[in-house]
């Protein structure tokens, strides 16, 4: 019985431990995506990946020192992400795209943050020293600290450009490019300065020493029920014999 009693004492301390472990390593919140950023991504005929994606949970900061999409030029990328914020900044853009675009700027930045309070992301985006030329058409300067989804005028009808460009998904993730452009009728998108934020703190949940006491009971009560079990067996056992 000694030995049988040991192995129960055995098994509840470890359900009891393997309880507390399971509850004490919550981790951030649920199925939510990555925090992200990173300094340009492109699709169409010239396609390029994020490049210098940072992300949280994942790696972060991320820098290159530059980088080329298209005919388009990139000085030095570097970009962040945490539980609740995340940020890109290039350091300069010269060059073009298909001959049809050119863009030459400066620092040229994004970035998101969720507020823990309200519960809601917001973003913002600065371009320095930026122009945009068609063409065939005259340059055009862009907007140092444009509001939300800024449209450019001037390029005629070939490409837009949209300015600190916000999207917000249905379960509140915010995007914002500092600058998206398309070619048209080409297909042609390039997003330079990208950053996401979840409508969520992504910072792993604690979980009090406490919560994990419902379990180790439980084992405890397995361990007691095991023992007046065998108790029971003992006492008939010995009638039997007398």
């Amino acid at each position: 019985m000694k030995s049988k009693m040991n192995g129960l004492v055995k098994a509840a301390a470890s359900a009891s431990l393997v309880g507390g472990v399971i509850l004490a390593t919550a981790g951030p919140a649920a199925a939510a995506s990555p925090n992200a950023s990173d300094g340009a991504s492109a699709s169409g005929l010239i396609s390029v990946a994020p490049v210098a994606q940072a992300t949280y949970p994942g790696t972060s900061p991320v820098s290159v020192l530059n980088a080329t999409v298209g005919g388009l030029t990139l000085g030095a990328v570097n970009d962040t992400a945490d539980a609740t914020s995340a940020s890109s900044t290039i350091a300069s853009t010269s060059g073009g795209l298909a001959g049809l675009l050119t863009l030459n700027s400066g620092t040229i930045t994004s970035s998101c943050t969720f507020n823990t309070n309200t519960g809601a992301a917001t973003g913002t985006a600065t371009i320095t020293n930026a122009t945009a030329t068609a063409l065939g058409l005259a340059a055009v300067n862009l907007n140092a600290n444009p509001d939300p989804n800024t449209t450019v005028l001037g390029l005629g009808d070939i490409a837009t450009i949209t300015l600190n460009q916000q999207t917000t998904a249905a379960d509140g993730t915010l995007t914002v490019n500092a600058i998206a452009i398309k070619l048209l009728g080409t297909g042609q998108t390039v997003d330079l300065g990208t950053s996401t934020c979840n409508a969520a703190d992504l910072a792993a949940v604690p979980v009090l020493p406490g919560k994990a006491l419902p379990i180790g009971l439980g084992a405890l009560g397995v361990l007691g029920l095991g023992g007046v079990g065998f108790a029971a067996t003992r006492r008939r056992r010995a009638t039997a014999a007398a």
